[in-house]
């Protein structure tokens, strides 16, 4: 059996209604865009959840503390954790699975009440979920969804949902026609996967729009910049580009503006971040597909709340995103500000 919530933000107007959806009642596998799918981790939903050794103490690794939208993500985990009255340690896996790992390792031994993780590799981590398995300590992940092992819910945001959203978005801005980039994420995760699958499957029903080139950049904004400049000397007459972050569509606006195309060629990205709704303002972004990362941080945290306290946890919570445009960028800036968001 399954239940689902839909949360509505009100008093929003022009912005499509932020959901949560959660699911519960038995095991399922979950995805990165937190619905059901196979080859995902066994997220099991139980009437009591243990919690280890009885600390107090929660740890939560992520995978890396140089892009905001995870700084703004760790802001509200820390928010809610101490709101609730626990103690969260946060760290940082550097973008790297075997650091992630090691880090992980050492929490299990240090038996923390709960060990959350965000998956740099969505493989790899199934080594450190199967160890907090065998020490009895509860485990979930959010953001980035293990191909393996026991956890007991997944917190994420629609990824291909994301995808769907930014092809409409950069069809829309040239007018159904046009040359366009995508730049992708660490296609080791699935986050990565499903929104270049949601984003390529969207784009397949505009006939007149031809992908000339598409490449990985990490997530990173550096790396996007150095992708975008590479690719703007072979494909110099591009229309359009998608990023599938923001700190990477920064990465490409920088290569835009070297090439003197910032506000011709349109840019869709991801995540919602400080600079990327600025530039938005400016016209020189078109859209991105907000995802508050402040608020999947509380959501993580609220989770970690529930298991601490022995509390029923859902298998899967999926949070959805909304598209942010010139045309509602400020009614956004608000919604962030009844968060109690420090971004805005």
């Amino acid at each position: 059996m399954k239940k689902q919530m839909k949360i509505g933000i009100t008093g929003i107007t022009g912005i499509a209604f932020l959901s949560l959806i959660t699911t519960g009642c038995g095991s399922q596998q979950v995805s990165a865009n937190g619905t059901n799918s196979s080859g995902g981790g066994t997220a099991t939903s139980t009437s009591q959840s243990s919690t280890g050794s009885g600390s107090k103490e929660v740890d939560l690794v992520i995978s890396t503390l140089t892009n905001p939208f995870f700084v703004s993500l760790e802001n509200g985990a820390e928010y809610e954790a101490k709101k609730l009255g626990y103690k969260l340690v946060v760290q940082n896996g550097n973008n790297d699975i075997s650091t992630e790992l090691n880090i992980a390792q050492t929490d299990i031994e240090n038996k923390p009440a709960c060990l959350i993780l965000d998956p740099v590799d969505t493989n790899g981590i199934v080594t450190a979920i199967n160890s907090a398995n065998k020490a009895g300590i509860p485990v979930f992940a959010f953001d980035r969804a293990p191909a393996g092992g026991k956890i007991e819910t997944f917190v994420g945001y629609d990824a291909i949902a994301a995808g769907k959203r930014a092809a409409d978005a950069l069809a829309k801005s040239l007018h159904d026609s046009g040359k366009v980039v995508e730049i992708q994420g660490i296609m080791g995760t699935n986050v990565a996967q499903d929104r270049s699958e949601g984003f390529e499957k969207e784009l397949a029903k505009y006939p007149n729009i031809q992908i000339v080139a598409k490449q990985p950049a990490n997530f990173d904004r550096n790396t996007a910049l150095n992708v975008m400049t590479n690719i703007l000397q072979a494909h110099p007459d591009i229309n359009g580009v998608y990023a599938a972050n923001d700190d990477m569509a920064m990465g490409v606006l920088a290569a835009l503006k070297a090439a003197g195309k910032a506000g011709k060629v349109e840019l869709v990205g991801n995540d919602g971040i400080r600079d990327s709704l600025n530039a938005i303002t400016s016209g020189q972004m078109y859209a991105t597909n907000a995802e508050s990362p402040f608020e999947e941080g509380i959501k993580v945290a609220e989770i970690a709340g529930d298991i601490l306290n022995g509390k029923s946890v859902p298998s899967a919570t999926t949070l959805e995103g909304q598209l942010v445009t010139k045309s509602n960028v400020n009614q956004y800036w608000d919604y962030l500000k009844t968060i109690g968001d420090p971004n805005d």
